[in-house]
């Protein structure tokens, strides 16, 4: 009972049947094992050729920016130098000519611009001689004297325009300005103004003294630095640019229209007395389409505006279209000053030579010139500023290292790819792939052979201008003596190593052009003909892979159900034999013989 105990262990459950039907199946799934590795290898293979194509295609591109004779090529490169950029900057274009050029600035191009015809206060007023709050703190006119911030804290009364005020009679600073400001027989408008950390007395109405005076231990005049004393007109507090329209302490007066509107050569800007301030006035024509910036001067108690163009017939318009405000800023009847032009000679004494350009920044025969500054006042003086233009030969060195950069890995990776190891044995998975093992050697041969065509006398070897190939198969430019000395004794010499009909960049292109591009029959390359080629083995692997899971699974059925018949043909033995034993044991019990 202990055999059919032991066969009957091995098929007692799933996971004993499942065991044996994996280990059948691991057999006769071998061919498919070896058919997905065989196309693991081969897309691998495929991949290489991406890759190689892909390297072979940019050293195809450095080469063709190398072999090119058009206008825009490499070698017409230019560099510029200006000995004082302080008056004069520039930048050279693609085929500017060579030279050295002397550069007298006489006069810069400037735009037009006008300006207030006179200040826009001119009522007496004073104001903080020197900044108000201890410290950089400023002045809280919301609280009460004693914690407003002052470094002590005023007191006693002032007397403005013979209407006297005492301190304490307010709660808060605020208070006290604004009941100086409504009495009428004070006549002055008093303000803090927090950015500059000063205060502003000036007169409101007609053209009388402005008189204050002050009482007190702390006197409010002293404190606020303003000397108690008469002032007159032509005042020198300036106008309240950041405060609204309406309330501002302008000469003129606003007329009583809340909206308005003005142009600035031909644009219409609007405006609320309501809502908008000067400076907000300012910022609309600024960022307006009227083309000048536009600012308050408070040193001159004048708005300016200068227009964003220059030349000498540029010229600024503006006019009141509703309202007054360009006449309260006394601009209404301003004239414009007209721009200049710009003024100078290119390697010449001689007046009659001028050239006369509206901007200060232009062209001229490929060169871009930026004018900073005057350095003459008559052609004649001895100073000038010079400008040097060069053929750009670090640009050239630049690209002749880029090809054989681009050399180096093409090559490097087709040995790589193609090695046999003389130790382990190993080979490549180009190995033996005679056609890119020729191309590899046909690069060096080009590189390497001389170049035919020169013009007697000149380089005709790569070598001759400082680029050799080493013992590892690396090319460099490994002498760049001999490369700067080539290229500034004759830079034509050394382009013909590259571009003639013959030269080393025209021969790499020709060597590549069929591996990488299609051809003009529509044929692919040779790379991409090559790749489907495995493509399509790899399209009948696939199919023979499809067939054979196909066929693994019928087979793998037969296995389960063959096993389960035998699991039935065990049970229903091991059933047999337990009745036999039960038989044997009622009819004999435990008697021995």
């Amino acid at each position: 009972m202990a055999i059919s105990s032991s066969i009957t262990s091995a098929f007692n459950a799933n996971s004993g049947l499942n065991l044996l039907i994996n280990q059948f199946m691991a057999i006769e799934r071998r061919p498919l094992t070896s058919l997905n590795t065989k196309k693991a290898s081969i897309n691998n293979i495929i991949n290489i050729h991406s890759d190689l194509k892909s390297k072979l295609t940019d050293l195809l591109t450095a080469a063709r920016d190398l072999a090119s004779t058009n206008t825009s090529s490499i070698y017409n490169s230019r560099t510029s130098n200006s000995s004082d950029e302080t008056k004069l900057t520039t930048s050279a274009d693609t085929g500017a000519a060579v030279g050295t050029f002397q550069i007298r600035i006489k006069q810069l191009a400037t735009g037009a611009s006008i300006q207030s015809t006179g200040e826009l206060i001119t009522k007496a007023s004073a104001k903080s001689t020197s900044k108000v709050a201890p410290g950089s703190g400023t002045i809280d006119v919301t609280k009460s004297f004693a914690n407003a911030g002052f470094t002590n804290t005023p007191d006693g009364t002032v007397t403005i325009n013979s209407q006297t005020f005492t301190l304490s009679d307010y709660s808060t600073v605020q208070s006290f300005l604004d009941a100086v400001n409504n009495d009428a027989t004070a006549n002055s408008n008093i303000y803090y103004n927090k950015t500059e950390d000063k205060f502003y007395v000036e007169q409101k109405s007609g053209n009388t003294d402005l008189v204050i005076s002050e009482t007190g231990s702390n006197p409010l005049f002293s404190e606020i630095k303003i000397t108690a004393n008469t002032y007159t007109g032509n005042g020198n507090t300036g106008i309240q640019s950041d405060v609204l329209l309406s309330k501002a302490n302008f000469d003129g007066i606003l007329t009583s229209t809340t909206n308005g509107s003005f142009k600035i050569n031909g644009v219409t800007l609007t405006y609320n007395t309501n809502t908008d301030t000067l400076d907000s006035i300012l910022s609309k024509i600024n960022s307006s389409t009227a083309n000048v910036n536009a600012f308050y001067e408070s040193s001159l108690d004048k708005v300016v505006i200068k227009s964003k163009n220059t030349g000498s017939t540029d010229t600024i318009t503006l006019s009141d279209v509703s309202g007054n405000l360009l006449s309260t800023l006394n601009l209404s009847g301003a004239t414009a000053t007209n721009g200049t032009d710009s003024l100078f000679t290119i390697n010449s004494t001689n007046s009659a030579d001028q050239i006369t350009k509206s901007t200060n920044s232009f062209s001229i025969n490929g060169i871009t010139y930026s004018l900073k500054n005057t350095n003459v006042t008559a052609y004649t003086d001895s100073t000038y500023t010079t400008i040097t233009v060069n053929q750009d030969t670090r640009a050239i060195q630049s690209k002749i290292t880029d090809l054989l950069d681009k050399f180096n890995s093409a090559t490097g990776y087709i040995k790589d790819k193609t090695n046999i190891d003389p130790i382990t044995k190993i080979r490549g998975p180009l190995a033996g792939n005679t056609t890119f093992s020729l191309l590899s050697n046909q690069l060096f041969q080009k590189l390497s052979e001389q170049i035919t065509g020169i013009t007697g006398g000149n380089p005709d070897y790569l070598s001759d201008i400082g680029i050799t190939i080493d013992k590892s198969l690396k090319a460099s430019l490994s002498d760049t003596t001999k490369f700067n000395n080539a290229i500034i004794s004759d830079s034509k010499a050394v382009e013909d190593l590259f571009n003639s009909a013959h030269g080393i960049a025209n021969k790499i292109d020709s060597l590549l052009k069929p591996f990488v591009e299609s051809s003009s029959l529509s044929r692919d390359s040779i790379i991409e003909e090559t790749k489907k080629i495995f493509s399509r083995q790899i399209d009948n692997i696939d199919t023979r892979i499809n067939r054979m899971e196909e066929r693994l699974k019928i087979k793998e059925n037969q296995y389960r159900q063959q096993l389960y018949t035998m699991q039935g043909l065990l049970n229903s033995a091991v059933f047999q034999g337990s009745q036999i034993v039960s038989f044997t044991n009622s009819v004999f019990g435990n008697n021995t013989f």
